[in-house]
């Protein structure tokens, strides 16, 4: 039940080519060694992705972009190259629709893409999407103007917690969130640069500040 090379060659060079995710075919899915399978094949990404150069890659993808870019496209790519440059652990990302976070897996970061939103749908489908992990966020909007930067400070909050569990970011270290300036989709236009706290019991009240 070893892997061929034809088959781990396969999976390798889709990473190479920029696929998002890769999936077994029916007669593997359905074989007698089908977690062997997935681990092997989870194994092969990690290497291959190990292989890329990230900012010749960025500088390529960038570049290739048609000009003028949108508002939120450039928020984006100014988020990739902030991480770079920051020497960050991840870029978070608070969304609806979940296209801010796959135009930032566009421009292949080399850190996770933290993602929290408030639609169940677009939590799902972000984990299609290279490097974004989502979150669901579960409690309600508030309804009041003056309750928007709060509600986006405790939305950041909830992702760094989340990630932190989860062990995808580490206390200490640099983080770009990104945001937009009201409710709704296509209105990303914000950068912030964070520190994670090194103290988990800091996080509820720390200043979401460099």
């Amino acid at each position: 039940h070893e892997a061929t090379r034809a088959e781990v060659s396969d999976v390798a060079n889709a990473v190479l080519d920029g696929a998002d995710c890769v999936m077994l075919s029916g007669e593997t899915a359905k074989g007698a060694y089908p977690i062997q399978s997935v681990q092997m094949m989870a194994e092969t990404c990690i290497l291959a992705e190990s292989a890329i150069c990230y900012p010749p890659l960025y500088d390529e993808l960038r570049d290739c972009t048609a000009r003028p870019t949108d508002t939120v496209e450039t928020v984006c790519m100014a988020a990739v190259g902030a991480a770079s440059e920051q020497g960050a652990g991840a870029i978070l990302v608070l969304s609806t629709s979940g296209n801010t976070a796959r135009l930032i897996s566009k421009y292949r970061p080399n850190v996770p893409i933290i993602t929290v939103t408030r639609n169940q749908q677009t939590a799902r489908q972000i984990h299609l999407h290279r490097g974004c992990y989502p979150f669901w966020y579960p409690e309600p909007r508030g309804v009041r103007a003056d309750q928007w930067q709060t509600d986006v400070d405790n939305r950041i909050r909830f992702g760094l917690k989340s990630a932190l569990e989860l062990k995808i970011i580490q206390p200490g270290s640099a983080i770009i969130a990104v945001q937009g300036w009201k409710q709704g989709s296509f209105n990303t236009n914000t950068l912030r640069i964070l520190t994670v706290p090194t103290d988990m019991a800091d996080l509820a009240h720390m200043p979401l500040t460099a």
